[in-house]
């Protein structure tokens, strides 16, 4: 099959998984995978539906590919078509649309249209995720492990557990299989990821320590996790991972906002002062540890007390930078339905502010790094400057790292010269 396909992916890390999956598979069936500004036979959008802005950048994408070659065969894959594959398949740019249970037989679909006049254009089914049995690859540098997906909770914010249904694990011996092939493959990092990693385990009678330990045990590279609630990093985790050379100490916590009565609203089941807590201990463990925060802005009953409950949180705790989601309601969410909304230009503002909080903490925290020694994944040359590498130190520090013999994924001891920009400048010790 002499065929062109291009992928465009949208959201989490673990939608990144399931984008690595998809290429390998075309490579393997003979397709020639292409950029996503070239002209292709096939378009994949592997799609988000956390937000609005997600949705409609998936729409305009379709459009744009359909401009692109008008002949071509376009399907959106993903979270969006699983929740609104009614809206998509109204639009004539896209045909076919493949929920999150079956998105890796997309390819499937595309041979089948490429073969006949007319086909199923709906190819959406019960929500299940995605979990590839085999190690991927990576189209990147470090490599993401896919290890759970779906959601048992229900936040009210949140459309994810519609989308990918409950969770699901991956079993132990696939993980080690698929860290030990990627360390095969000569990947230095691995990510874990899922969409709610913490539940890992949970269907299978073990849970993510255990997997933690147990790849810990051999030999391999080295270790970050993603995105953990306040409570779901106890102290014997701190402790495990403190033991670990191999564990990189950048952790990602979503705390969605530092106002008790918010938290309930969203149905997040802990408090302000467990994160107070938890953050406290992270830093007593690893001193120079990155810590990103999400925190969504202008949920409906989010007044000025309670915003000011979390500026007060967030002034009081050890982190290093936030991610900033102004408030969307999702349709079929029960915030949708909250009173109490927050005005538009409220939620800008205090956007704002908390990015210009991020903004101070980041830098203090970066030029507090200069003089260290550290341990960079060497990503890609820099374009702008020659004999300089892209890159990102153990604690998740980006790095512009002058070297004379760079290649990708490797690791190169070196001591942090300056700041520039967001970035650290290093050179090899």
């Amino acid at each position: 099959m002499n065929m062109k396909i291009a992928f465009k992916t949208y959201g989490c890390k673990a939608n990144s998984v399931d984008t690595d999956a998809l290429h390998g598979e075309a490579l393997k069936r003979g397709f020639e995978v292409v950029g996503q500004d070239s002209v292709a036979d096939a378009y994949v959008i592997n799609s988000c539906t956390v937000t609005s802005a997600a949705d409609r950048d998936a729409r305009l994408e379709a459009l744009h590919f359909k401009r692109q070659n008008p002949l071509a065969l376009v399907a959106v894959v993903g979270c969006y078509a699983q929740v609104a594959k009614d809206e998509l398949l109204a639009l004539p740019e896209i045909d076919f649309v493949v929920g999150t249970a079956n998105k890796h037989r997309v390819l499937d679909h595309f041979a089948e249209a490429f073969d006949s006049a007319e086909w199923n254009r709906d190819r959406v089914e019960v929500p299940l995720g995605y979990l590839p049995e085999y190690f991927p690859g990576s189209r990147n540098s470090r490599a993401p492990v896919k290890v759970q997906d779906g959601c048992n909770f229900s936040c009210s914010f949140c459309i994810i557990p519609k989308a990918r249904g409950r969770s699901r694990s991956l079993p132990v011996e696939k993980v080690l299989a698929q860290v030990d092939e990627a360390y095969r493959q000569g990947f230095q990092e691995i990510v874990l990821t899922g969409i709610h990693l913490a539940h890992y385990g949970w269907d299978l009678g073990t849970n993510l320590m255990t997997l933690l330990a147990k790849i810990f045990e051999r030999q391999g590279p080295r270790i970050r996790v993603s995105t953990l609630d306040p409570f779901e990093i106890p102290d014997e985790m701190i402790a495990l991972l403190g033991r670990e050379p191999r564990f990189c100490p950048h952790f990602h916590i979503a705390l969605q906002s530092g106002s008790d009565k918010i938290l309930s609203g969203m149905r997040r089941i802990y408090k302000a002062r467990e994160f107070n807590d938890v953050t406290g201990k992270i830093q007593a463990h690893f001193p120079r540890t990155f810590i990103g925060l999400d925190v969504i802005v202008g949920f409906p009953g989010e007044g000025e007390i309670e915003f000011a409950e979390t500026v007060s949180c967030l002034e009081q705790t050890f982190w290093t930078k936030l991610h900033v989601f102004p408030f969307s309601a999702r349709k079929g969410t029960r915030a949708e339905l909250l009173p109490e909304k927050v005005r538009a230009g409220a939620i800008t503002e205090r956007s704002a502010r908390l990015r210009e909080m991020s903004e101070l903490r980041y830098s203090e925290f970066l030029a507090s790094e200069v003089g260290t020694e550290h341990d960079v994944l060497l990503e890609r040359p820099s374009h702008n400057q020659p004999g300089f590498w892209l890159g990102h130190t153990e604690n998740y520090l980006p790095t512009l790292s002058k070297v004379s013999d760079g290649a990708e994924k490797k690791i190169i001891r070196s001591r942090a010269v300056e700041t520039r920009g967001e970035r650290l400048v290093t050179e090899v010790v």
